[in-house]
Order: C-alpha cells, then structure tokens, then sequence
C-alpha cells in the first residue's frame, strides 16, 4: 500500500500564496470552466476519451493564455510536459487531474491516473537534456541545463464531481516532491483554492484516461 506525505498545506490566504508564485486563482479557475465546458462538448459517437481530452488541452491552452496576456509568461514543453513558464524561468505551471481527496486540506491527494516517466522526472528536478533538441518556436522559451536545475513544475491539480445538477470541480495549485510507479506520493508544497461550481450537468461520455502524459524511456 502506498503512503502518502506530505508538508502542512499552506495558509488558508491562497490569494497571498499564489501571488508569490506570479498567479492568481483569476487565472486558474477560467482554464477550468473552460475544460468543463469543452468537455460538455463530446457525444456519444465521437472516439473513447474525448471528453477528458478536450477537457485537459484546454485546461492548457487557458492557464497559457492567462499567463501569456497578463504576466508576461511564455509557453514551455518541459520534458514532454505541456507547462507556461515565468519571465524569470524559475516557476511552471501545468495541469493534473487528481483523485477525491483534491483541495481538501485534511487529506492527501494524489493523481487519479498514472503518470508518465516526465513527471517523475519533474518532481525529482532532473536536469537530463535532450540529445537532439527539438525546434523552438519564437513564443516559447529555452532553458539552459542550470535554468532547467532550478525549474519548479507546479501542477493545477483537479476532481470533478457532480452533486445532483451541479458540477463540483474540487482543486489546488501543488508541487510534487516525489511520484513512485506513477503516482504523487509526496508534495513538497499545497495550495488548496476554493471548489468551482457550475449548473448543467449533461451526460459524461468519458470512459478512459482524461490527462495526456507521453511515456519515454531515455536510454
């Protein structure tokens, strides 16, 4: 059986919080009612896994645009991660979807679904570089090998649950300490924020994975 641990979760002022992070929960919620309504998007005739992958590239392409248009933040695919990144290239932010225990500060999260071998990676800080470096776009940024050794990869961290015709979308903005066999098992630091809630509950036609995360084995 795994155990979790985990420091104390942070005061409960997440505003203060998040601002030393250069965040704010204005641009934290949006990506998730934008993720919601995109998942309400998929039928029943569209491809297994629609749902929660409509749902999580817009999580992505949300907190981006927030942070991009309001902070001054660029994209960054960090080791296979989707991520925006800080100016100062010391903090990234991406998305997790996590199990019923999210944002509650009594107990410890996890991720719902296994992760790949980046975000292991991610919350071990390796500074392991690509051999052959991949085209860069001008909107995002690079990191150097000593940039890459300070990067903190936070992640929005989420649980959707429908109570009678609402959406309850528990989550908190947190920073893996440790994943073992692809799951979260410490935290080195939690932001629990308060739950989202939205009207119109329609059919869910998710039955597989609703998170992204390319496994890679590096030789």
């Amino acid at each position: 059986m795994t155990v979790l641990s985990v420091a104390a979760p942070e005061p409960d002022d997440h505003g203060a919080q998040l601002a030393t992070l250069g965040t704010k929960l204005e641009y934290l919620h949006p990506a998730l009612r934008a993720g919601e309504i995109a998942r309400r998007s998929a039928t029943p005739n569209h491809p297994a896994n629609t749902a929660g992958t409509r749902a999580y590239q817009e999580h992505v392409r949300i907190i981006r645009e927030m942070h991009i248009q309001h902070e001054g933040w660029k994209r960054l695919l960090h080791d296979h991660l989707e991520v925006v990144c800080n100016p100062e290239k010391t903090i990234a932010i991406g998305v997790m979807i996590g199990d019923a225990a999210t944002g509650e500060r009594t107990n410890l999260p996890r991720n719902l679904r296994k992760r790949g071998a980046a975000t292991a990676r991610a919350a071990a800080a390796n500074d392991q570089l690509e051999l052959f470096p991949r085209p860069v776009r001008r909107d995002e940024i690079v990191l150097s090998a000593e940039e890459i050794d300070q990067l903190q990869v936070w992640f929005l961290v989420s649980y959707r649950a429908e109570v009678g015709e609402k959406v309850h979308i528990h989550n908190e903005l947190s920073l893996p300490g440790e994943v073992s066999n692809g799951y979260v098992t410490r935290w080195k630091r939690r932001i629990p924020l308060p739950a989202l809630e939205m009207d119109g509950v329609e059919p869910s036609y998710e039955d597989g994975p609703g998170e992204i995360d390319i496994h890679v084995d590096f030789r």
